[in-house]
């Protein structure tokens, strides 16, 4: 009864401006780099992904996050603007949708978003609204493409709840990943990667969740849609399993010291936290990650194979600064990338970044891929 009093007394942040001044506001080069259809380096990753997180809600708007795909090309590409699909056969997606796609060893992810076109049979059509490169922050935080550490043992839970159920706090208490659901009132869907160490997400009792948000690109997709829309979604990881925990509930935004002091890192508290208050938690299998054998020695895509992810938001910048007002000269970055061996002094330069950046936060033992 403490714990459920204390919760129901920490502050929510309710507005734009209080998310803004707790994080600040994006770069404009970081909303420039996202595309309104898939060019050819996206087309590249889909077809060599075997795996992507998929977040929609059903015919009787229930928010749902899954893992699809299975095998690489598992998403069809017919247009710079649509894609299609196979959702989980207990899927039946409708209205706004959201992905990002995952390349095994890699740390930066495609996100896709859309909306659904047309379903027939087992295939769904997606309309994609916008596609861009995130940043390999949430994979580095993870380890997620490393062997797993050992597991803490899971805390016992206090009171009753969805997060009681077997297998539940067991696989959060190893869980470092985690695909997390939003949407916004005007038809928007995100789905976004979150990754930490050890566990991801923390239980603060038996029906509620807590999510650190550490310091990112300042975009802030999932906290924005949250004040607009509630529902939320998300399906958790763990590295070397081909089992998923699928979590449904409502979602809400705190900064209270006393609840973020407790995920500090070395003395680094996050800047917000996500409270979820779980209606359904469930570990269920997954055939997508079954069949697509992530967690298999050499599945990892070898360097050289495939253009690097960093170049292509690179890419992705010019274009967007090409049709944008007020951008970097899109000619200028053209240019720029052309240059012989920009790719991997790029990679070299953003390498260090994440290093620097996630040490500053309290990571230790950070080595981006090379």
């Amino acid at each position: 009864m403490q714990q459920a009093h204390r919760l129901s007394t920490l502050r929510h942040l309710t507005t734009v401006d209080e998310v803004e001044t707790a994080i600040g506001r994006p770069a404009p080069m970081v909303m420039l780099k996202q595309i309104s259809a898939l060019d050819e380096g996206c087309r590249t990753i889909l077809a060599r992904c075997p795996v992507a997180a998929f977040g929609y809600r059903d015919a009787g708007g229930t928010s749902r996050t899954t893992f699809i795909g299975g095998t690489p090309g598992f998403a069809h590409v017919h247009s710079p603007t649509r894609i299609s699909f196979s959702p989980p056969g207990s899927g039946d997606p409708q209205g706004p949708v959201s992905f990002f796609f995952l390349l095994p060893g890699v740390g930066e992810i495609l996100r896709v978003n859309g909306s659904v076109a047309a379903r027939r049979g087992a295939e769904t059509t997606v309309d994609i609204r916008e596609a861009y490169v995130h940043c390999a922050q949430a994979v580095l935080r993870s380890r997620l493409w490393q062997p797993p550490a050992p597991a803490e043992p899971a805390a016992e839970i206090a009171g009753d709840g969805p997060l009681c159920r077997p297998g539940v706090a067991e696989f959060l208490a190893a869980a470092p990943f985690l695909a997390l659901s939003t949407w916004d009132s005007s038809g928007g869907s995100d789905t976004s990667p979150r990754g930490d160490r050890q566990a991801v997400a923390r239980i603060l009792d038996g029906r509620t969740l807590v999510i650190p948000d550490r310091k990112g690109n300042k975009r802030a997709d999932t906290l924005h849609n949250l004040l607009q829309d509630d529902r939320l979604s998300l399906a958790a990881l763990l590295p070397g399993r081909s089992g998923v925990l699928q979590v449904r509930g409502r979602g809400a935004i705190t900064d209270d010291p006393a609840l973020l002091e407790t995920m500090a890192l070395r003395g680094m508290p996050p800047r917000l936290a996500l409270l979820i208050d779980v209606e359904h938690a469930e570990v269920t299998g997954n055939d997508a990650l079954v069949r697509s054998r992530l967690w298999t020695p050499g599945a990892h895509i070898e360097r050289g194979t495939m253009p690097d992810m960093m170049a292509l938001a690179g890419e992705h910048l010019a274009a967007g600064s090409a049709a944008a007002d007020g951008g970097p000269p899109a000619f200028l970055l053209k240019a720029v990338g052309a240059i012989p061996g920009m790719p991997r002094l790029l990679r070299l330069v953003m390498n260090r970044a994440y290093r620097s950046g996630l040490r500053k936060e309290g990571y230790e033992d950070v080595e981006p891929r090379r």
